[in-house]
């Protein structure tokens, strides 16, 4: 079975960010119009000779998003739910129909409240990105907030280089805005955007207010999460060139200590020369998706996904159906050449039987014929000795006709009719002539005598 290649897209306004596998690729845009999007990542997918079998998570920068740190008494997800949507009509400048909305619970307190991340983000953010992978036939699964990334990020670069602490803080600089993270227990504790970024910073009127956002953001998420006492803040993506100036500022008024980190991978990118863009987001999610990272859920993609599991529930569905079906057809065929043999050879028994059976029709003829001659009461000599026997000196037999198995006819002549009926008593007493009957007589002339003829007929 081939694996899938996981593929991790963030979309700013003017690049395109992708990591396919380990690899990472950057393509500008001319706008963010849905079919600018398409292009660019078809561009990159066709260099990197991507197939079909793709596992694609989509990363929403920190700044197209809004973010608040909340606490909830409560420890039923149903009933967080039903709460965080009263939070969203009340606290977010937004209507809830025109949002979409995610959260991550990050445990109890022990005592009465549950701690959760709510991030809230306009559909039509959403919108533009389903559009932008449709004609690439692409659904992504997951939509990620960049934040999290971050964490992952700094997770893997600090593999076998730095020990992380408890709580931590992180700060990215992107081409166009920075974010700051605080990682308390391992887990995105709560997120700040200062609006200027990579660019923004060579303006030495706009690293004045960066300066100062950076410090109202510290205060900001140290208040926020009092319990976690931060020491160390790493610096991620463009940040590099900053940390001189920005070690002073942060040990002086925060105490904390600055740590550049990065892969092996965005330093690679670096040396393409586009050095004011940060893949750290992009990067952090291709190493890890944790379970329980915050997830948009888009009732379109979701649709599509249902879809898209049902279709392939009834292709496999259809092709048992088939490959039953063709089952059954050979089994059908096999029993169909069975009987057509069979009856072929049952053809041919009969016709052999035939000719046996005619041989012995043949045969019972002949026996019939022999029967005849073979069984002395039917036999006509039979009935020529007993008719010899039987017939008295003043009878006068001159015919005789007999068929096997027909009646028996004896003619002749007689001077007196009584001579003559005395025959016929004496023949029908007998056994062999038994039922013998005078047919009829007539007197005739026969050499000047008077003579009377009979007929005697025996059944």
């Amino acid at each position: 079975m081939n694996m899938r290649t996981k593929i991790v897209i963030e979309v700013l306004e003017h690049y395109l960010k992708v990591s396919v596998g380990r690899k990472v690729a950057v393509e500008p845009l001319g706008n963010l119009e849905p079919r600018s999007i398409s292009l660019a990542l078809n561009s990159i997918l066709k260099q990197n000779k991507c197939g079909k079998n793709l596992d694609v998570s989509v990363v929403l920068s920190r700044n197209k998003i809004t973010v608040r740190r909340v606490d909830l008494p409560s420890q039923d997800l149903k009933e967080i739910e039903q709460m965080l949507g009263l939070y969203l009509i009340r606290q977010i400048p937004y209507h809830k129909e025109e949002v979409f909305w995610a959260y991550q619970n990050l445990g109890f307190d022990g005592v009465s409240n549950s701690h959760l991340i709510l991030a809230v983000a306009l559909k039509n953010v959403f919108k533009n990105i389903v559009s932008s992978f449709v004609p690439v036939n692409i659904l992504p699964e997951p939509i990620l907030m960049s934040s999290q990334g971050l964490v992952h990020y700094v997770t893997d670069a600090a593999r076998n280089k730095v020990t992380l602490p408890v709580s931590y803080m992180i700060l990215d600089i992107d081409i166009s805005y920075s974010d700051l993270v605080l990682v308390h227990n391992q887990k995105l504790g709560s997120s700040v955007v200062i609006p200027q970024g990579a660019v923004q910073l060579k303006n030495p009127l706009e690293r004045e207010k960066f300066n100062a956002e950076l410090k109202q953001a510290i205060v900001a998420l140290n208040n926020e999460i009092p319990e976690a006492h931060c020491e160390k803040l790493f610096l991620t993506g463009a940040a590099s060139s900053q940390l001189v100036s920005l070690e002073s500022i942060l040990d002086a008024d925060f105490n904390l200590e600055a740590q550049y980190l990065s892969t092996k991978e965005y330093d690679n990118f670096l040396s393409s020369g586009l050095k004011d863009i940060s893949l750290s987001a992009v990067l952090g999610f291709n190493y890890q998706v944790a379970k329980d990272d915050l997830r948009f859920i888009l009732p379109e993609i979701q649709i599509k996904k249902d879809m898209k599991l049902k279709l392939q529930q009834l292709m496999i569905l259809g092709i048992g159906l088939i490959y039953v079906l063709i089952m059954l057809g050979g089994i059908a065929l096999v029993r169909l050449g069975q009987q057509q043999s069979y009856a072929f050879n049952l053809k041919n028994r009969v016709i052999s039987l035939g000719k046996n059976a005619k041989e012995l029709e043949d045969i019972t003829s002949k026996l019939k014929i022999a029967r005849q001659y073979m069984d002395v009461k039917s036999s006509a000599l039979t009935y020529l000795n007993g008719l010899n026997r039987l017939c008295p000196e003043n009878i006068v037999i001159t015919n005789y006709n007999w068929e096997l198995g027909k009646a028996f006819t004896i003619r002749g002549y007689a001077q007196e009719i009584p001579d003559i009926l005395d025959f016929t008593n004496t023949l029908s007493n007998s056994e062999i002539f038994k039922g013998a009957q005078n047919r009829y007589t007539r007197r005739r002339k026969l050499k000047d005598k008077d003579v009377i003829d009979f007929e005697i007929f025996i059944k």
